[in-house]
């Protein structure tokens, strides 16, 4: 499912605003909406169900297939992190208001990737992310 060139989306795992928390699967970002080539994600940010409503709140999401969490902060600025936990290599698939957590052992991040609690020794991995002015797709370097 993941090789080059094939859509990695699967369904969308997580998400949240900083006013409550979800672990319940939302609205399916449609599988045709996120790629991977190589390298690199590209996703459709229209098409993520999650972005669609004006929000002032960053937003995240887990592309839990792509093992990506792309946090959406306002309409042009988005911080992509790795969605492996550091202690373990467990998904980190749970958003709780502004606390991205590890069902696992129990870490919790914040929106940036910083380690708050638990077991993980460091934070999560942050990948390169920008928006394309010309397709609206954010671009994720996955070095």
């Amino acid at each position: 499912m993941c090789a080059a060139l094939a859509v990695v989306s699967g369904p969308l795992l997580a998400c949240a605003t900083a006013d409550g928390p979800t672990d319940v699967p939302l609205a399916a970002t449609p599988d045709d909406a996120v790629r991977r080539t190589g390298d690199r994600l590209e996703i459709d940010i229209a098409r993520v169900p999650a972005w669609g409503a004006a929000t002032t709140e960053p937003t995240a999401v887990v592309f839990l297939q792509a093992r990506v969490i792309v946090v959406r902060r306002d309409t042009a600025t988005f911080t992509a992190l790795s969605a492996e936990c550091p202690h373990a290599g467990c998904g980190v698939s749970i958003v709780d208001r502004r606390r991205l957590l590890c069902p696992c052992h129990g870490s919790a991040f914040d929106f940036g990737g910083a380690r708050l609690e638990g077991p993980a020794p460091s934070g999560l991995r942050q990948f390169t992310a920008t928006v394309s002015p010309t397709s609206g797709r954010l671009l994720i370097q996955l070095d």
